[in-house]
């Protein structure tokens, strides 16, 4: 069971939480990140089941496609970039000015670090027919300016006015197993497809405003974790697609149009009064094994109040969102493809990260027989922007997106990063 490090990752990145993001972006397969998400319309073979289940009808689909495996990653930085993150390892051999000039970068709503790990590890498809599964862990961290200065600079003597602002955190892991058909019906193909989710963990983590012995020039701040830890959910994915014309193909799809998802409410806790000395690099590589080794199931007899406050939103958004995809793609040369796609979340799910909604388009073009480019960008309509690019080379595919988008008073810059390895063959679908 994968679970999260808060302390320990604190260490590591000069944030609690670092070292170690939700809403309706597209699957994070190597193929839909290099076109930013539009490749709605042109999925085919196992990206079918990903996108839209009647996809797996169309014209143009191998006879046969397996995927073993993909892996994606999205981060998003507040208050520093993921280019700083290697230096961050390290920060206490930084300078003062560079201590300063990293504090000073800090917006007021505090440090703010996401992560989504995304793994299909297998998919397959034969004819209509498309079954796959997934692993998904996400995690969102905040870490308040204050608590930041103590991490770098350490406690100073006398100060008592140290915050801990929203240094909190999230973070929760799944996998879904799917299975899809599709086949047509007159002139159009219309799709299904089932999810069964098996929730791994769901957990929220608080660091407490600090307590000061000034006698003994001391700080604590109790830190606390709350996690459900196994949970049980569904979908079921409706989609339609047509091909108006030889270049042309129009794609919809409601994956999680019916859905539920319950997590487990016999919970967990860990805990750890955090003092002076564990504000510091090898502090907080001591003060993970305390805090990992505290954990115990939650008695309902004793609950402490640091509890509760933790606890509070633990379940909310808990699922996966109803996610509406509506997509076009356009033959323009038999190398040639160009595609648009719109995709907004249904309901108030968070559990699938990314935007609540993301219109985009993208170009892929194919050179020789083997190499495929890819290029796109993305909006949310809000401020937010992607642009993206990848190649395939048989069936090697990688994608890469550069991200950026409001977060308070500042701005949260990111990226993905995603590769697979997906076969075809077969006469295609006509």
């Amino acid at each position: 069971m994968m679970t999260n490090r808060f302390i320990g990752r604190a260490a590591a990145a000069a944030l609690v939480a670092l070292a170690a993001p939700a809403a309706a972006q597209a699957p994070l397969t190597a193929r839909s990140v290099g076109a930013a998400g539009s490749a709605v319309a042109d999925a085919r073979g196992v990206d079918a089941l990903f996108f839209n289940p009647a996809n797996l009808a169309l014209s143009g689909s191998p006879a046969w496609s397996v995927s073993i495996p993909q892996a994606a990653v999205r981060t998003g930085f507040v208050g520093t970039r993921l280019g700083q993150v290697p230096s961050m390892l390290h920060f206490n051999r930084w300078s003062q000015g560079e201590k300063d000039a990293f504090l000073g970068g800090i917006p007021a709503e505090g440090l703010n670090a996401r992560v989504d790990l995304t793994v299909p590890v297998a998919a397959v498809q034969v004819r209509g027919f498309a079954l796959g599964v997934s692993f998904t862990e996400s995690y969102s961290q905040n870490l308040g300016r204050d608590v930041a200065d103590l991490l770098v600079n350490g406690y100073q003597n006398g100060r008592t006015n140290y915050a801990v602002g929203n240094t909190s955190g999230r973070n929760a892991s799944w996998l879904d197993f799917s299975g899809a058909y599709g086949r047509r019906v007159g002139k159009v193909s219309v799709g299904v497809a089932a999810h069964y989710v098996a929730g791994r963990s769901l957990a929220q983590q608080r660091l407490f405003e600090p307590s000061f012995d000034l006698e003994a020039q001391d700080i604590s701040a109790e830190l606390r974790e709350v996690s459900a830890h196994g949970g049980r959910g569904w979908g079921v994915d409706l989609g339609v697609a047509a091909q108006p014309s030889p270049r042309l193909t129009l794609s919809a799809a409601v994956s999680n149009a019916l859905s539920g998802m319950k997590w487990s409410t016999g919970l967990r806790t860990k805990s750890l009064v955090l003092s002076r000395g564990d504000f510091s690099r090898t502090g907080a590589i001591e003060a993970r094994t305390r805090f990992d080794r505290s954990e115990a199931a939650l008695d309902p007899q004793a609950v402490p109040l640091s509890v509760y406050e933790t606890a509070q939103g633990l379940y909310d958004g808990a699922w996966l969102p109803a996610t509406l995809r509506v997509g076009a793609a356009y033959l323009a040369t038999p190398r040639t493809h160009l595609t648009a796609a719109y995709q907004g979340a249904l309901d108030n799910g968070t559990l699938s990260g990314g935007w609540r909604r993301q219109l985009s388009g993208g170009v892929e073009h194919g050179v020789g027989r083997l190499l495929a480019l890819r290029a796109g960008a993305g909006t949310d309509v809000g401020g937010a922007w992607m642009l993206s690019g990848g190649a395939g080379l048989g069936p090697l595919q990688v994608g890469v997106a550069r991200t950026s988008e409001p977060r308070g008073s500042a701005r949260s810059s990111g990226w993905t990063f995603a590769l697979g390895f997906t076969a075809r063959g077969g006469v295609p679908v006509r």
